[in-house]
């Protein structure tokens, strides 16, 4: 079975959240954030233990050195992966109130009505 999101190369873009979340974070975390988003951009998705599916259309990067960063992200539009959402993972599970955030994000993406400003 031929998986369509490794057809091609990816564009990855991140939010502002995603953004300044990451530059808030040791070096060592940004240096993985780094090699992690380059891994998607060239192979086109991540595997466990870097990358998780959450659910249906929604992924999460895996940052593990130090502090348990995670990065939520999806697929947009052919050929971009769209980080929405960065946080410390504390518990087992992915918080709801952030994986519900990542998906308003997302949702004002696909519908044209994202505004890093807004």
């Amino acid at each position: 079975m031929c998986d369509s999101r490794a057809a091609t190369k990816k564009q990855y873009l991140a939010t502002r959240q995603v953004r300044e979340f990451i530059t808030a974070q040791s070096r060592e975390i940004q240096v993985e954030y780094v090699k992690l988003v380059e891994r998607i951009e060239t192979d086109g998705y991540l595997i466990e233990p870097f990358g998780k599916k959450l659910d249906r259309d929604m992924f999460e990067m895996r940052l593990r050195r130090g502090r348990q960063v995670r990065v939520v992200y999806f697929y947009h539009m052919g050929n971009r992966v769209i980080g929405v959402q960065a946080f410390v993972k504390k518990t087992q599970k992915t918080p709801p109130q952030e994986l519900a955030q990542a998906r308003r994000v997302k949702r004002r993406i696909e519908d044209g009505d994202y505004d890093e400003e807004g």
